[in-house]
């Protein structure tokens, strides 16, 4: 079985390796995260026109709640 913890602080850690000791739990793997991983962003497309979409929805407004019942609607 492997369970994973994700702690933050150093001291919380070190009390539930304490913990662990006490319970006599084996195979215990710390394992630190990467920091140099960065997250993929990437630029966006500057030539769309996002006034474009204004007033899509003019000749059909719509509510909350008629956007919810058609999206449950799996009979159309």
């Amino acid at each position: 079985m492997r369970v994973t913890l994700e702690i933050a602080d150093f001291d919380e850690m070190e009390k539930l390796l304490s913990l662990f000791r006490t319970m006599k739990l084996e195979n215990i793997k710390i394992i630190s995260p990467q920091d140099d991983t960065k997250p993929n962003i990437l630029k966006g497309n500057k030539s769309l026109n996002p006034k474009e979409l204004f007033g899509i929805w003019k000749d059909k407004p719509r509510n909350i709640e008629d956007i919810r019942a058609n999206a449950w609607d799996r009979k159309k």
